[in-house]
């Protein structure tokens, strides 16, 4: 009788935990503050890379 209402016991416990509901709640995925900053790092990026040309052009500029 102990090991069925283990089993009963586990089993319910299983069920509640694969229940399907959503516990966030806010809609927003889990990676949201990684994907934000990976998307701030490619904006830096890119106007590290325009200064970087214009750095360029500008030494070339000045060498002709």
């Amino acid at each position: 009788m102990n090991i069925k209402s283990g089993l009963v016991t586990a089993l319910f416990v299983m069920i509640l935990g694969c229940s399907g509901e959503d516990s966030s709640g806010s809609g927003e995925h889990v990676w949201k503050g990684q994907t934000e900053s990976i998307d701030k790092a490619e904006q830096v990026e890119g106007l590290l890379n325009d200064a970087a040309l214009q750095t360029r052009n500008a030494i070339e500029e000045s060498n002709q």
